[in-house]
Protein backbone atom coordinates (compact mmCIF):
# COMPACT_ATOMS: atom_id res chain seq x y z
CA UNK A 1 0.00 0.00 0.00
CA UNK A 2 1.63 3.16 -0.88
CA UNK A 3 1.87 6.30 1.43
CA UNK A 4 -0.87 8.50 -0.53
CA UNK A 5 -2.80 5.04 -0.16
CA UNK A 6 -2.57 4.79 3.29
CA UNK A 7 -2.83 8.21 4.01
CA UNK A 8 -6.41 8.31 2.95
CA UNK A 9 -7.95 5.41 4.56
CA UNK A 10 -5.89 6.18 7.63
CA UNK A 11 -7.99 9.16 7.86
CA UNK A 12 -11.14 7.58 7.34
CA UNK A 13 -10.57 4.98 9.82
CA UNK A 14 -8.98 7.54 12.32
CA UNK A 15 -12.34 9.83 12.42
CA UNK A 16 -14.76 6.91 12.19
CA UNK A 17 -12.88 5.16 15.16
CA UNK A 18 -12.65 8.39 17.21
CA UNK A 19 -16.68 8.84 16.30
CA UNK A 20 -17.44 5.71 17.89
CA UNK A 21 -15.33 6.31 21.13
CA UNK A 22 -16.72 9.70 21.08
CA UNK A 23 -20.28 8.35 21.36
CA UNK A 24 -19.31 5.73 23.60
CA UNK A 25 -17.61 8.55 26.36
CA UNK A 26 -21.13 10.61 25.91
CA UNK A 27 -22.98 7.41 26.60
CA UNK A 28 -21.20 7.02 29.98
CA UNK A 29 -22.15 10.22 31.06
CA UNK A 30 -24.88 10.13 34.23
CA UNK A 31 -27.64 12.42 32.60
CA UNK A 32 -29.86 12.30 35.36
CA UNK A 33 -27.39 13.52 37.77
CA UNK A 34 -26.32 16.40 35.17
CA UNK A 35 -30.17 17.43 34.55
CA UNK A 36 -30.33 17.98 38.49
CA UNK A 37 -27.73 20.56 38.23
CA UNK A 38 -27.92 24.26 39.31
CA UNK A 39 -25.27 25.92 37.32
CA UNK A 40 -23.89 29.40 37.59
CA UNK A 41 -23.59 29.80 33.87
CA UNK A 42 -20.63 33.01 34.52
CA UNK A 43 -18.25 30.60 35.89
CA UNK A 44 -19.38 27.92 33.43
CA UNK A 45 -18.84 30.54 30.49
CA UNK A 46 -14.91 31.59 32.16
CA UNK A 47 -14.42 28.03 32.50
CA UNK A 48 -14.71 27.24 28.75
CA UNK A 49 -12.73 30.17 27.82
CA UNK A 50 -9.82 28.90 29.46
CA UNK A 51 -10.79 25.06 28.32
CA UNK A 52 -10.62 26.27 24.89
CA UNK A 53 -7.91 28.71 24.99
CA UNK A 54 -5.48 25.91 27.25
CA UNK A 55 -6.38 23.90 23.73
CA UNK A 56 -4.78 26.42 21.20
CA UNK A 57 -1.96 26.79 23.35
CA UNK A 58 -0.89 23.20 23.03
CA UNK A 59 -1.29 23.36 19.50
CA UNK A 60 0.95 26.53 19.86
CA UNK A 61 3.64 24.43 21.71
CA UNK A 62 3.51 22.37 18.97
CA UNK A 63 3.90 24.22 16.37
CA UNK A 64 7.10 25.86 18.60
CA UNK A 65 8.73 22.13 19.13
CA UNK A 66 8.42 21.72 15.31
CA UNK A 67 9.63 25.50 14.66
CA UNK A 68 13.09 24.51 16.53
CA UNK A 69 13.86 21.85 13.65
CA UNK A 70 12.98 23.52 10.65
CA UNK A 71 10.99 26.64 8.80
CA UNK A 72 7.05 26.45 9.39
CA UNK A 73 5.65 28.18 6.68
CA UNK A 74 3.52 30.77 7.41
CA UNK A 75 0.48 29.76 5.01
CA UNK A 76 0.88 26.35 6.53
CA UNK A 77 0.81 27.68 10.12
CA UNK A 78 -3.35 27.75 10.28
CA UNK A 79 -3.14 24.43 8.88
CA UNK A 80 -1.06 22.98 12.12
CA UNK A 81 -3.44 24.02 14.22
CA UNK A 82 -6.15 22.40 12.57
CA UNK A 83 -4.06 19.01 11.97
CA UNK A 84 -3.68 19.09 15.88
CA UNK A 85 -7.20 19.71 16.81
CA UNK A 86 -8.21 16.86 14.36
CA UNK A 87 -5.58 14.60 16.00
CA UNK A 88 -7.06 15.95 19.31
CA UNK A 89 -10.01 13.52 18.65
CA UNK A 90 -7.44 10.72 18.99
CA UNK A 91 -7.69 10.82 22.55
CA UNK A 92 -10.91 9.06 22.68
CA UNK A 93 -8.98 6.22 20.78
CA UNK A 94 -7.71 3.67 23.75
CA UNK A 95 -3.86 3.85 23.17
CA UNK A 96 -2.76 7.39 23.36
CA UNK A 97 -0.07 6.57 20.82
CA UNK A 98 -2.68 7.57 18.46
CA UNK A 99 -3.04 11.25 19.17
CA UNK A 100 0.63 11.50 18.19
CA UNK A 101 0.74 9.57 14.70
CA UNK A 102 -2.80 11.66 13.90
CA UNK A 103 -0.08 14.53 13.94
CA UNK A 104 2.48 13.27 12.01
CA UNK A 105 0.19 11.61 9.51
CA UNK A 106 -2.07 14.20 8.84
CA UNK A 107 0.81 17.18 8.77
CA UNK A 108 3.01 15.03 6.47
CA UNK A 109 0.21 15.72 3.59
CA UNK A 110 1.30 19.06 3.60
CA UNK A 111 4.99 18.37 3.09
CA UNK A 112 6.55 18.42 6.50
CA UNK A 113 8.83 15.48 7.17
CA UNK A 114 7.93 12.89 9.28
CA UNK A 115 10.52 12.72 11.29
CA UNK A 116 10.40 16.77 11.90
CA UNK A 117 6.86 15.62 13.14
CA UNK A 118 7.52 12.42 14.75
CA UNK A 119 10.00 13.93 17.34
CA UNK A 120 8.45 17.19 17.86
CA UNK A 121 4.99 15.28 18.61
CA UNK A 122 6.48 12.75 21.18
CA UNK A 123 8.85 15.86 22.91
CA UNK A 124 5.68 17.57 23.04
CA UNK A 125 3.32 14.79 24.48
CA UNK A 126 6.54 13.78 27.11
CA UNK A 127 7.49 16.88 28.35
CA UNK A 128 3.34 18.12 28.56
CA UNK A 129 2.90 14.70 30.99
CA UNK A 130 6.13 15.64 33.06
CA UNK A 131 5.29 19.29 33.17
CA UNK A 132 1.90 18.48 34.60
CA UNK A 133 3.11 15.78 36.81
CA UNK A 134 5.82 18.25 38.34
CA UNK A 135 2.86 21.14 38.68
CA UNK A 136 0.53 18.83 40.18
CA UNK A 137 3.91 18.05 42.81
CA UNK A 138 4.96 21.45 44.05
CA UNK A 139 1.51 23.04 44.26
CA UNK A 140 0.09 19.75 46.52
CA UNK A 141 3.55 21.25 48.70
CA UNK A 142 2.20 23.89 49.08
CA UNK A 143 -1.13 22.95 50.60
CA UNK A 144 -1.37 22.08 53.79
CA UNK A 145 -3.80 19.59 53.36
CA UNK A 146 -1.98 17.23 50.96
CA UNK A 147 -0.98 14.79 53.47
CA UNK A 148 -4.69 14.16 53.55
CA UNK A 149 -4.88 13.20 49.89
CA UNK A 150 -1.55 11.79 48.66
CA UNK A 151 0.39 11.14 52.06
CA UNK A 152 4.06 9.97 51.50
CA UNK A 153 3.06 9.10 47.64
CA UNK A 154 3.86 13.17 47.24
CA UNK A 155 7.74 12.57 47.38
CA UNK A 156 7.45 9.24 45.12
CA UNK A 157 5.15 11.96 42.80
CA UNK A 158 8.11 14.09 42.98
CA UNK A 159 10.80 12.17 42.14
CA UNK A 160 8.62 10.88 39.35
CA UNK A 161 8.65 14.30 37.64
CA UNK A 162 12.35 15.01 38.31
CA UNK A 163 13.52 11.67 36.85
CA UNK A 164 11.82 12.38 33.62
CA UNK A 165 12.59 16.20 33.19
CA UNK A 166 16.67 14.35 33.51
CA UNK A 167 15.02 12.05 29.90
CA UNK A 168 14.19 14.80 28.49
CA UNK A 169 17.50 16.71 28.62
CA UNK A 170 19.07 17.67 25.49
CA UNK A 171 21.84 15.20 25.97
CA UNK A 172 19.56 12.50 26.97
CA UNK A 173 17.02 13.06 25.02
CA UNK A 174 19.35 12.77 21.90
CA UNK A 175 20.68 9.53 22.85
CA UNK A 176 17.59 7.34 23.61
CA UNK A 177 15.48 9.20 21.26
CA UNK A 178 18.42 8.42 18.43
CA UNK A 179 18.50 4.24 19.67
CA UNK A 180 14.85 4.34 19.26
CA UNK A 181 14.29 5.72 16.30
CA UNK A 182 17.42 3.46 14.96
CA UNK A 183 14.94 0.76 16.49
CA UNK A 184 11.87 1.17 14.77
CA UNK A 185 13.49 3.31 11.45
CA UNK A 186 16.35 0.90 10.92
CA UNK A 187 18.40 4.91 10.10
CA UNK A 188 19.86 7.35 11.94
CA UNK A 189 18.47 9.91 13.40
CA UNK A 190 19.37 14.08 12.22
CA UNK A 191 20.18 15.34 15.41
CA UNK A 192 19.30 18.77 14.66
CA UNK A 193 15.92 17.41 14.90
CA UNK A 194 16.15 17.25 18.84
CA UNK A 195 16.00 20.97 20.81
CA UNK A 196 18.67 22.42 22.68
CA UNK A 197 18.14 23.56 25.80
CA UNK A 198 16.92 26.97 25.73
CA UNK A 199 13.72 25.81 23.51
CA UNK A 200 12.78 23.00 25.98
CA UNK A 201 12.85 25.70 28.52
CA UNK A 202 10.54 27.55 27.04
CA UNK A 203 8.27 24.67 26.11
CA UNK A 204 8.49 23.74 29.85
CA UNK A 205 7.20 27.19 30.98
CA UNK A 206 4.37 27.46 28.35
CA UNK A 207 3.18 23.73 29.83
CA UNK A 208 3.36 25.52 32.82
CA UNK A 209 1.44 27.99 31.87
CA UNK A 210 -1.60 25.27 30.13
CA UNK A 211 -1.05 23.23 32.90
CA UNK A 212 -2.33 26.33 35.36
CA UNK A 213 -5.10 27.36 33.08
CA UNK A 214 -6.33 23.92 32.92
CA UNK A 215 -6.49 23.66 36.55
CA UNK A 216 -8.22 26.65 36.79
CA UNK A 217 -10.99 25.71 33.99
CA UNK A 218 -11.79 22.95 36.65
CA UNK A 219 -11.69 25.15 39.33
CA UNK A 220 -14.54 27.38 37.63
CA UNK A 221 -16.41 24.58 36.67
CA UNK A 222 -16.33 23.30 40.35
CA UNK A 223 -17.61 26.88 41.00
CA UNK A 224 -20.37 26.84 38.52
CA UNK A 225 -21.88 23.53 40.47
CA UNK A 226 -20.70 23.41 43.79
CA UNK A 227 -22.19 27.00 45.79
CA UNK A 228 -19.90 28.24 48.42
CA UNK A 229 -16.81 27.09 46.69
CA UNK A 230 -14.23 29.66 47.75
CA UNK A 231 -11.09 30.90 46.30
CA UNK A 232 -9.07 29.23 49.32
CA UNK A 233 -9.20 25.92 47.68
CA UNK A 234 -7.86 27.16 44.19
CA UNK A 235 -4.31 26.05 44.07
CA UNK A 236 -5.47 22.55 45.58
CA UNK A 237 -8.46 21.98 43.35
CA UNK A 238 -5.44 23.10 40.17
CA UNK A 239 -3.07 20.58 41.84
CA UNK A 240 -5.79 17.96 41.55
CA UNK A 241 -6.61 18.83 37.82
CA UNK A 242 -2.76 17.82 37.12
CA UNK A 243 -2.35 15.09 38.87
CA UNK A 244 -5.76 13.53 37.27
CA UNK A 245 -4.12 14.57 33.98
CA UNK A 246 -0.59 13.18 34.72
CA UNK A 247 -2.35 9.64 35.86
CA UNK A 248 -5.00 10.04 33.04
CA UNK A 249 -2.22 10.32 30.13
CA UNK A 250 -0.24 7.61 31.42
CA UNK A 251 -3.37 5.34 31.85
CA UNK A 252 -3.41 4.49 27.96
CA UNK A 253 -6.18 1.84 28.00
CA UNK A 254 -8.37 4.54 29.21
CA UNK A 255 -9.57 6.71 26.04
CA UNK A 256 -9.12 10.81 27.13
CA UNK A 257 -8.29 9.14 30.61
CA UNK A 258 -12.00 8.26 31.26
CA UNK A 259 -12.56 6.70 34.48
CA UNK A 260 -9.09 6.87 35.85
CA UNK A 261 -9.42 11.36 35.56
CA UNK A 262 -12.27 11.17 37.15
CA UNK A 263 -11.42 8.47 40.04
CA UNK A 264 -8.44 11.12 40.86
CA UNK A 265 -10.69 14.19 40.83
CA UNK A 266 -13.34 12.59 43.19
CA UNK A 267 -10.51 11.26 45.68
CA UNK A 268 -8.60 14.90 45.46
CA UNK A 269 -11.76 17.18 45.41
CA UNK A 270 -13.47 15.17 48.43
CA UNK A 271 -10.58 16.93 50.79
CA UNK A 272 -12.14 20.32 49.54
CA UNK A 273 -15.91 19.30 49.53
CA UNK A 274 -18.78 16.86 50.04
CA UNK A 275 -18.11 13.08 48.09
CA UNK A 276 -21.35 13.87 46.26
CA UNK A 277 -20.23 17.10 44.96
CA UNK A 278 -16.57 15.65 43.73
CA UNK A 279 -18.49 13.13 41.97
CA UNK A 280 -21.00 15.87 40.16
CA UNK A 281 -18.22 18.09 39.42
CA UNK A 282 -16.08 15.29 38.11
CA UNK A 283 -19.02 14.19 35.93
CA UNK A 284 -19.51 18.21 35.14
CA UNK A 285 -16.15 18.95 33.97
CA UNK A 286 -16.19 15.15 31.79
CA UNK A 287 -19.51 16.82 29.91
CA UNK A 288 -17.63 20.33 29.24
CA UNK A 289 -14.25 18.61 28.06
CA UNK A 290 -15.70 16.46 25.04
CA UNK A 291 -17.87 19.92 24.50
CA UNK A 292 -14.36 21.38 24.21
CA UNK A 293 -13.10 19.08 22.60
CA UNK A 294 -15.99 19.02 19.64
CA UNK A 295 -15.26 22.83 19.90
CA UNK A 296 -11.96 22.74 19.39
CA UNK A 297 -11.04 21.49 15.65
CA UNK A 298 -14.32 23.63 14.56
CA UNK A 299 -13.05 27.18 16.31
CA UNK A 300 -9.35 25.65 14.45
CA UNK A 301 -11.11 25.29 10.74
CA UNK A 302 -13.08 28.85 11.79
CA UNK A 303 -9.61 30.05 11.99
CA UNK A 304 -8.28 28.57 9.00
CA UNK A 305 -11.03 29.50 6.38
CA UNK A 306 -10.52 33.59 8.08
CA UNK A 307 -6.88 33.65 6.95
Amino acid sequence: MNSKVFQRFFGVGFYGIAAVFLVLYAQSLDWQTLGALEINFGWLALATILGIGTRFLFARIWLFFLSQSGTVEPGHRAELYLVYAKSWLGRYIPGSVTWVIGKVVFASKIGIAKARLAVSSFLEAVLQLLTVLLTATLLLLVDPRTFEFAGQWIWLLLLAALVGIVFVLPPVFRTWAAFAYRLVRKSELDEKLIPGGRPLLQGFLLFVLSSLLSGLALFFVAMAVVPGLGFENMLFILAASNLASAISMVAIFAPAGIGVREAVQIAALSVVMSPEQAVVVAIAMRLVSLVWDLMFPALASLRKTAR
